[in-house]
C-alpha cells in the first residue's frame, strides 16, 4: 500500500474512532435525560447492545467486502452509521436510542475493513506490520481527541455530541467516496465468489491458536479499561479530568510507539518477537497497577502498558492476516472485530464482579494472568512470519 493511500486510510480510521470516543463521556448523561436517573445497569445495557450488534455485523460486512469490494461496504457502513447517530441524538425515548445504537453497532466495521485493505496491498509481513502499526496509531489519535472533545461538548448538551459525531462521519463519507482507492482487484473480488473461512476445521490450527491469543489479550485489555476509571477514583480520588489526562497520555504513547518506533524495530526483529515482548509488557504493567499505592505511579505503569499495547497489536494482526489467503482478509477483519466486541461485553462485566467481591489487587492480577497466558501461547507456538525484509510502508 502506497503512502498516500495508507495516510488516507489512517485518516478515515482516526475520524471514525474519534466520533466513537466522542460519545463515551456523554452517552450515560443522554440515558439519564431519557430515563430520569443515571442508572449504571441501563447505561451498560445500551453499551452492551452496541457491542453485541457489532459482534454480529462486523463479520457479515467483512465477508461481503470479500465479494463486492471494500469501498462499497465502507460507504454503506459510514452512511448508515451517520444516520444512526443523528437518530440517537434526536431520540425521545430510551427504546429509540437503543434501536439507533443497535443500528450503529451493526455497521461499526470501519476498522475491520481498514485491516482488510492493508492486507490487500501488503504481501510482505513486515510491511503489513508497519501498516497495521499506522492504523493503530490512527486509532490512538482518535481516542486522544474524541473523549476530550466529547467532554467539552457534552458539558453543554449530551445530544449535541451525537450531532458532531454524525458530522465527523460525513467527513469520512466524502473521504471514502472521492479520495480512498479500492484495494481489492476485480479478479480477486467481483469475478470470484468469496472463500469461506472455516476456522474451526483442522486446516486452520494456526489461525485458531492466533485467535485464542488475540481473544485472551483483548479480554485482559477490556477488563482493565472497563474498571480502570472506577479504580483510580476509588483508590486515589481522581476525577474525570485527572483520569482523562492519563488516558490521553496512554494514547500519545501508543501513537509514538506505533507511528515512530515500530518501523525501526522491524529492521531487527520479527513481528512475532515484538508481539511477544508487547504482551509481556502489558502483563507487567497490570501487576504494577495492582501494587502501587500512589496515583502518580500510574504514569509509570501506563507508560509500560501503552508501550506493550503499541508493540503487540500490530504484530498480532499481521500474524492473523498471514494465516489466511487474500480472498479471506475481509471476513478475517470482521472476525477479529467481533472478537474484540465479545471481549468488550465479557471483560468489563467480569472485572466489575471480581472488583466488587475480591478487591483491586485480585482484579488486576487476574487480568495480568490472562495476558501472560496469551503471551505463553504465542511464545510456545510454531507460528512464524514469512518475511524478514525491510518494511516498505
Amino acid at each position: 500500500m502506497n503512502r498516500r493511500s495508507l495516510l488516507i486510510l489512517c485518516l478515515v480510521v482516526a475520524v471514525d474512532t474519534g466520533s466513537f470516543g466522542l460519545l463515551a463521556p456523554v452517552l450515560p448523561f443522554l440515558v439519564a435525560d431519557l430515563t430520569g436517573s443515571l442508572n449504571a445497569i441501563t447505561v451498560t445495557q445500551v453499551s452492551a447492545l452496541y457491542a453485541g450488534c457489532q459482534l454480529i455485523g462486523a463479520p457479515l460486512i467483512g465477508r461481503l467486502s470479500d465479494r463486492w469490494g471494500r469501498k462499497p461496504l465502507m460507504i454503506g457502513a459510514v452512511s448508515i452509521g451517520s444516520l444512526a447517530l443523528l437518530g440517537s441524538g434526536l431520540s425521545g425515548t430510551l427504546g429509540l436510542l437503543m434501536l439507533f445504537q443497535a443500528i450503529k453497532g451493526g455497521t461499526a466495521a470501519i476498522f475491520a475493513l481498514a485491516q482488510a485493505m492493508v492486507a490487500d496491498r501488503n504481501e510482505d509481513s513486515n510491511a503489513r506490520t508497519v501498516s497495521f502499526g499506522a492504523l493503530g496509531a490512527a486509532l490512538g489519535l482518535g481516542f486522544v481527541f474524541g473523549p476530550a472533545l466529547g467532554g467539552l461538548i457534552g458539558s453543554y448538551s449530551p445530544r449535541a455530541a451525537f450531532f458532531v459525531a454524525a458530522a465527523l462521519t460525513l467527513i469520512n463519507l466524502l473521504l471514502v467516496l472521492f479520495v480512498l482507492p479500492e484495494t481489492l482487484t476485480p479478479q480477486a473480488g467481483l469475478d470470484q465468489k468469496p472463500e469461506p473461512l472455516r476456522w474451526w476445521t483442522g486446516e486452520h490450527g494456526k489461525l485458531r491458536q492466533m485467535l485464542a491469543v488475540y481473544f485472551l489479550f483483548y479480554l485482559g485489555f477490556s477488563s482493565f479499561t472497563g474498571i480502570f476509571v472506577v479504580d483510580v477514583s476509588s483508590r486515589f480520588g481522581w476525577g474525570p479530568q485527572a483520569s482523562g489526562l492519563l488516558l490521553c497520555f496512554v494514547g500519545v504513547i501508543v501513537v509514538v510507539v506505533q507511528g515512530g518506533l515500530l518501523p525501526k524495530l522491524l529492521l531487527k526483529y520479527r513481528a512475532k518477537d515484538l508481539a511477544e515482548a508487547g504482551l509481556l509488557l502489558v502483563g507487567i504493567a497490570l501487576i504494577g497497577v495492582s501494587a502501587i499505592r500512589q496515583g502518580g505511579y500510574l504514569y509509570m505503569t501506563q507508560l509500560i502498558f501503552a508501550t506493550g499495547v503499541g508493540l503487540s497489536t500490530p504484530g498480532l494482526r499481521t500474524l492473523l492476516s498471514t494465516a489466511v489467503n487474500e480472498r479471506q482478509q475481509g471476513i478475517l477483519g470482521g472476525l477479529t472485530q467481533s472478537c474484540v466486541s465479545l471481549t468488550s461485553l465479557l471483560g468489563p462485566l467480569a472485572a466489575g464482579q471480581i472488583y466488587t467481591h475480591g478487591g483491586f489487587r485480585l482484579t488486576f492480577q487476574m487480568q495480568a494472568a490472562v495476558v501472560f497466558l496469551a503471551a505463553a501461547l504465542l511464545i510456545t507456538s510454531r507460528f512464524r512470519s514469512q518475511s524478514t525484509n525491510t518494511p516498505s510502508a
